[in-house]
C-alpha cells in the first residue's frame, strides 16, 4: 500500500485509506484510518502524538488514545509531501498528570492545548 521513506499527497493517502483530506486523524466508519502529523505541533512524532482540543479534534483525540489497530503514520515534510513512516499502534496515553505534562513541556505547545498524549509504537 505505502512504502516507507517514500512521499505522499494527502489525496493519495484519501484514496487508499479514506476518510478526510485535511485532519491529522483522518477517520472512517468511527475508526482512525492514518495519523498525518506535523513536528510543529507534535515535535516527537512519530512516538509522541500531542493531540489538541476543540469541539471536533477533542473526540477524535479520545477516539485516537483507545484504538488497537495499527494504522499508517505519516509525517509532513512541505505542503502536500507526506512522508511514511510505518505502521504504529497506541502503546499509552495520558490526558493529565505529570507523565501528561512531561511530553508537552519544551514542545512549544501549551498544556491547556493538549487534550491527550499518545505514545505509538511500530506495530508488529
Amino acid at each position: 500500500m505505502f512504502t516507507l521513506g517514500f512521499e505522499y499527497t494527502r489525496g493519495e493517502i484519501h484514496s487508499q485509506l479514506g476518510g478526510s483530506t485535511v485532519s491529522c486523524l483522518p477517520t472512517s466508519n468511527g475508526v482512525i484510518v492514518a495519523a498525518c502529523l506535523s513536528k510543529k505541533f507534535s515535535p516527537q512524532a512519530p512516538e509522541v502524538v500531542l493531540c489538541g482540543r476543540g469541539a471536533r479534534t477533542g473526540p477524535v483525540s479520545a477516539l485516537f488514545s483507545r484504538q488497537r489497530s495499527a494504522i499508517p503514520v505519516f509525517i509532513k515534510n512541505a505542503s502536500s509531501r507526506w512522508q511514511y513512516q510505518g505502521q504504529f499502534v497506541v502503546a499509552r496515553s495520558f490526558n493529565s498528570g505529570a507523565r501528561f505534562q512531561s511530553f508537552i513541556v519544551g514542545s512549544g505547545r501549551s498544556i491547556a492545548s493538549v487534550s491527550h498524549v499518545v505514545i505509538l509504537k511500530q506495530a508488529e
